[in-house]
């Protein structure tokens, strides 16, 4: 039996790719099992918990460099020390045979425990440009796999590009879709456009989409935000424009949000991007600009590459903006992954087993 550890915590761009490969390998690796690593926050085990998973947890609330002040600093490197022993004793109990790392603050730990205990490593970037723990794990020598033909700094020969591992979408009847999203309101005659702000959702986006709501163009409009609760909705727009939106609250299955969707305004985060790809959905991203490395700026010159989809920043024009999200509409060029469903997983799969140094069946 092959023990595979997957190691992703902050977010659920991070998390959810981790969580799909580790079902393709559940559904086609008989002689491979698969344990989950996260930090503490509580969206992390709310995100685990929505796919029934109970993953082990380390004792981190995220990375030292996040915070200001002394104390708080301090508070974190103590959470390392500390997750080092928790960690090092989980890989020992478990028996781990290879730690695949999702990136996020969680995963320098498991970093360092791997390497001293000479545990194979992979780890899979989501965007394009590598985050620290990426960038130390090329550095020592480590698989990088890449969701995207880029991964800044790395060069070409520093990393392979595998695609990201997404949750599973069929597209539904809309009408049906709309009763296990929105409860009690009638299916809307208008086209929807998801505002995808990321797990940690992004009233901004809702303000800047309030703004160009009077134009006459977006009559036909309905805005339905994904993550956010009413009260949060309407607490970000005035009054008399209102009714052109709705709240979707949290949807960890995204099937049936994504079924709804003429069109989207994401955030640049990497693993949304690459279901919206996955999905035909066409896009305009506005990508969030205090992202580090300016990395969601990078995801979403990535993704208009790779899809005729368009990117807005906020220091452009809402005349800009209206006219991008027109043109989306209009043209409807968003094209259709270039991997067939899974293949991302099986290209990330073929790495480990190099890695390991042997094929696991």
């Amino acid at each position: 039996m092959t023990r595979i550890c997957l190691v992703a915590g902050g977010t659920g761009g991070h998390i959810f790719p981790a969580v799909s490969f580790g079902e393709w390998i559940t559904s086609r690796k008989e002689d491979v099992s698969v344990s989950y690593v996260c930090g503490s926050r509580p969206l992390e085990r709310e995100i685990y918990s929505s796919r029934g998973i109970e993953p082990f947890l380390l004792p981190l609330s995220g990375s030292p460099f996040g915070v200001k002040g002394l104390l708080p600093r301090v508070r974190r490197w103590r959470q390392i020390f500390a997750a080092l022993f928790s960690f090092r004793r989980f890989m020992k109990e478990s028996g781990i045979n290879c730690c695949v790392l999702f990136g996020g603050y969680v995963s320098f730990v498991p970093l360092l425990v791997s390497r001293m205990g000479r545990i194979p490593v992979v780890i899979h970037e989501q965007n394009c440009a590598a985050g620290k723990v990426t960038r130390l794990a090329s550095r020592l020598g480590l698989p990088v796999a890449s969701g995207w033909s880029s991964c800044d700094p790395l060069s070409e020969g520093e990393f392979t590009v595998t695609g990201i591992p997404i949750r599973p979408f069929r597209r539904k009847n809309p009408r049906e879709a709309w009763k296990n999203v929105i409860k009690g309101v009638p299916f809307p005659e208008k086209r929807i456009i998801g505002i995808l702000g990321g797990s940690l959702m992004s009233q901004r986006l809702i303000q800047l989409l309030s703004c160009i709501i009077g134009e006459k163009e977006f009559d036909q409009f309905l805005f339905l935000t994904l993550g956010a609760h009413e009260e949060e909705v309407y607490a970000a727009i005035p009054r008399e424009r209102r009714s052109s939106f709705l709240a979707a609250g949290k949807q960890w299955d995204m099937t049936d949000f994504y079924s709804l969707l003429s069109g989207a305004v994401p955030r640049g985060g990497a693993s949304t991007l690459y279901e919206l790809m996955a999905g035909g959905i066409p896009s305009v991203v506005i990508p969030w600009k205090e992202a580090a490395d300016n990395h969601q700026e990078k995801n979403a010159r990535c993704f208009a590459e790779c899809t005729g989809g368009e990117v807005w920043k906020e220091d452009d024009s809402l005349e800009l903006l209206q006219g991008k999200i027109l043109s989306i509409l209009r043209e409807k060029d968003t094209c259709r992954k270039y991997f067939s469903e899974g293949d991302e997983s099986e290209a990330l799969w073929r790495l480990i087993s190099s890695s390991i140094g042997r094929e696991i069946n």
